[in-house]
């Protein structure tokens, strides 16, 4: 697809749909190499919808945050303490910063755990390889639960580790943001902190509960504070 018939598509997908500013970032991780092709849609949200792409071959995700709608005041509480972003203005302002948290999250960890693998950031919008196969995401761990419910948990549980040894709490981890794709792979990273956060403790005593209860359904029982205490040995 040359450059002309790619950029036409772009806006034929996102007529009436995303503003003025959000077109031209499109534009910018296109001409940057960082985009060949924009093919759909893959999930919709409040704050978010990724949709699907192609850089060469190569599948990728597109995470395109509303600067209408996403959550102000939760985005607010979870920046505020980041020694890595302040100084924002507006609301569009600190969308860019969340983006970016997002962005610099994944970078941080994605050699060490299955997660999607960042690529490029321009204002509202995140490219990320993608997961799945021909435009069908995986499924959400609970849609889909494990065959291997223990052993789905243990790698789980390895992640929070390996996270927590790099400086990183996920801090929105349930069954809703684990991909069964074969193996775990965790997803939506915005809302991660870093150690020295103040919701550092609480987020990751937030993200251990709701793992170890989803795990229960499966009649698998561990102590939370035991798991606490070897996530941070």
């Amino acid at each position: 697809m040359d450059k002309k018939q790619t950029e036409y598509e772009l806006r034929k997908i996102s007529e009436g749909v995303f503003d003025k500013s959000t077109l031209m970032s499109l534009y910018k991780l296109l001409k940057k190499g960082y985009l060949n092709e924009m093919r759909g849609i893959i999930s919709t949200g409040k704050e978010s919808n990724v949709y699907h792409g192609l850089l060469g071959k190569k599948e990728v995700a597109i995470k395109i945050y509303s600067i209408e709608t996403s959550d102000f005041k939760t985005m607010d509480r979870y920046i505020k303490g980041d020694h890595r972003f302040h100084g924002w203005r507006n609301r569009r302002q600190l969308i860019y910063c969340w983006v970016q948290k997002e962005f610099q999250n994944l970078s941080k960890v994605y050699r060490k755990i299955n997660c999607p693998v960042p690529i490029a950031v321009e204002k509202n919008i995140l490219v990320m390889s993608f997961i799945g196969k021909n435009g069908i995401p995986a499924p959400r761990m609970k849609d889909l639960p494990p065959d291997d419910p223990e052993g789905y948990l243990e790698k789980i549980l390895k992640y929070i580790r390996e996270m927590y040894s790099l400086g990183l709490i996920h801090g929105d981890l349930s069954e809703y943001n684990v991909l069964n794709w074969k193996q775990p792979y965790l997803i939506d990273f915005s809302m991660g902190v870093l150690l020295d956060h103040p919701l550092a403790e609480e987020l990751l005593q937030r993200d251990i509960r709701n793992i170890l209860n989803y795990f229960r359904k499966f009649g698998i029982e561990k102590d939370e504070e035991e798991t606490l205490k070897s996530i941070k040995k």
